[in-house]
């Protein structure tokens, strides 16, 4: 038996305002929305590149973001940092290199999931001895 990905998969108090949001801050395209009888989003699919990402209300069932970082991997760091940084509503630390390799920033959204956007690999540590 193999494992061959995972699906991230993500509740919000308002799943079509954090789509919206997903959509306008991060550049993320694709969106499939499921509508119910009130027009309201209970279920949604939106990507990142070629990962697809499922998005949900939460009905209560969350604490929304807390704890939580994806990490999304782009091909210039910088150039998507000023993307966000032009369509974001808060202030967003630069890029910067990190000791274990990758050039990352990362952005909270109102939700408190933290997108943390790589260029780069990390780089395993040297053995001891």
């Amino acid at each position: 038996m193999a494992i061959t990905g995972i699906s991230p998969y993500l509740r919000y108090d308002d799943a079509d305002t954090a789509l919206d949001w997903m959509e306008r801050v991060l550049g993320f395209t694709g969106t499939v929305r499921w509508r119910d009888d009130t027009g309201s989003t209970y279920e949604a699919d939106i990507n990142a590149g070629s990962t697809t990402i499922g998005v949900s209300n939460s009905r209560g069932t969350t604490d929304n973001g807390k704890n939580a970082l994806l990490i999304v991997h782009v091909d210039e760091v910088d150039a998507h940092y000023e993307r966000v940084r032009a369509a974001a509503d808060t202030d967003v630390d630069p890029p910067k290199d990190q000791p274990y390799g990758p050039r990352t920033f990362t952005i909270t959204d109102p939700w408190g999931y933290q997108w943390s956007f790589w260029q780069g690999q990390a780089i395993p540590p040297e053995p001891d001895g």
